[in-house]
């Protein structure tokens, strides 16, 4: 058998000649790691590491961040709905208004839709791989099966708990028609805030959250500031709007065309209003914690269980004395700007959806603080709203509280 022989030390010696034609290998310098060598990632630099991956995985439009964008469309939707809810309102006289109900009726049944089709296009049937759909014989087939799949999901056994926010939400848009007839714009986005303060309160009572010293302190900031501007507002009472455009006014009285708000009405409205909208997105969030559905068949479930509680008003109102038919009445005086409403409450909807699913609560405070900004600002130029000094404190006293209570604990 061969038999390799030990080496010794003499057979180890070699030449200063060959060492020093040998090419300059890595072993030449044990003490550095090679070129290749990779050091083990820092635990402290993980997070960081993720948090870049996830800024390069969210979506963008024209090179910006969805959530920036979504958050700014809903601060310039929210001002845009309340100012063209107030014109729709006051810009014409009661014998030629447009039905309410017949508006929120209409949203719902628009988002409702609007919401069916993206959830339709989000189905896994119709998310699989091309290779995967050989199975359906033809196109129409898969579209079936994918609207079997959705329609299953819809009504699925626990479908029924939407119907609560379903109503409070459908109370809320209704309210949301009184107050902003009864209330200047900049007034009425100031006293819509304290949605905040119940939101909290609803929070603490059914979800047991707890809140820090700096959330109560906002909220106890919140509710100062909304109490001036409703002083403010309630000191004119009996406020008279007036067309711009001529001498006369528009509104209540129609042989004078003058529209003559009650702020304390629209006060009694809105806080009644955020009552409803505190209670529907505490519960709309228990909903969604509970469940892995889509958030888009929850929005579908939402507007199926609000069509009752939106079509008892109309079906319950007294016929008009000239009446061409149901349809008929369901959209007379339904113009230009009721459309424009129910347009841009739908559009609200879908972007609050996108809102919550990419953005986080400092930035919504952003938002809203935006929205009450172009809303005073369009009103002082649209509707020659006053500036007081009792409304700017309390206008900068619900700014800096939405603020507080939107930082990180």
């Amino acid at each position: 058998m061969h038999q390799r022989p030990l080496l010794n030390v003499r057979s180890l010696s070699l030449s200063p000649s060959v060492v020093s034609s040998r090419a300059p290998t890595p072993r030449h310098s044990p003490m550095l790691p090679p070129a290749s060598f990779g050091y083990p990632a820092d635990k402290y630099d993980a997070p960081l590491q993720m948090q870049h991956q996830q800024q390069l995985q969210q979506p963008t439009i024209c090179g910006m961040p969805l959530k920036y964008v979504s958050l700014v469309t809903l601060a310039v939707q929210n001002a845009a709905l309340s100012i063209v809810m107030h014109y729709s309102r006051v810009s014409i006289p009661p014998a030629l208004a447009y039905s309410p109900a017949t508006a929120v009726l209409m949203n719902e049944l628009l988002k409702g839709s609007i919401s069916l089709v993206i959830a339709l296009l989000r189905s896994p049937v119709l998310q699989q791989p091309p290779l995967t759909r050989r199975k359906y014989i033809n196109t129409p087939l898969l579209w079936w099966t994918a609207f079997g799949d959705l329609c299953a999901e819809i009504f699925s056994p626990d479908c029924w708990k939407l119907s609560i926010p379903a109503i409070l939400y459908v109370i809320q848009n209704s309210l949301q028609f009184v107050a902003i007839s009864n209330l200047p714009v900049a007034s009425f986005q100031v006293t819509y805030q304290m949605k905040i303060l119940t939101t909290a309160a609803f929070s603490v009572v059914l979800l047991r959250k707890k809140l820090t010293s700096m959330k109560w302190l906002a909220l106890f900031f919140l509710a100062i500031g909304v109490g001036i501007v409703q002083i403010q507002s309630s000191a004119g009472s009996g406020h008279t709007v007036h067309k711009s455009s001529s001498s006369t006014g528009v509104g209540s009285a129609h042989e004078f065309h003058v529209h003559i708000m009650n702020p304390l009405k629209g006060f009694g409205a809105v806080t009644a209003a955020c009552f409803t909208s505190g209670l529907a997105g505490v519960y709309f969030e228990m909903v969604l914690k509970g469940s892995k559905a889509d958030l888009w068949v929850r929005n579908v479930q939402l507007s199926l269980f609000s069509l009752i509680p939106a079509l008892l008003p109309i079906i319950w109102a007294s016929t008009p004395p000239n009446s061409q038919g149901f349809f008929m009445d369901l959209f007379r005086n339904f113009g230009a700007w009721a459309w424009a409403t129910v347009a841009i409450q739908v559009f609200g909807g879908l972007v609050t959806a996108i809102v919550i699913k990419y953005s986080d609560n400092i930035l919504k405070g952003f938002a809203t603080s935006l929205s009450i900004v172009l809303s005073f600002l369009a009103s002082v130029a649209l509707f020659d709203f006053h500036l007081t000094p009792s409304f700017v404190v309390g206008a900068s006293t619900v700014l800096c509280a939405t603020w507080m209570y939107n930082q990180p604990s």
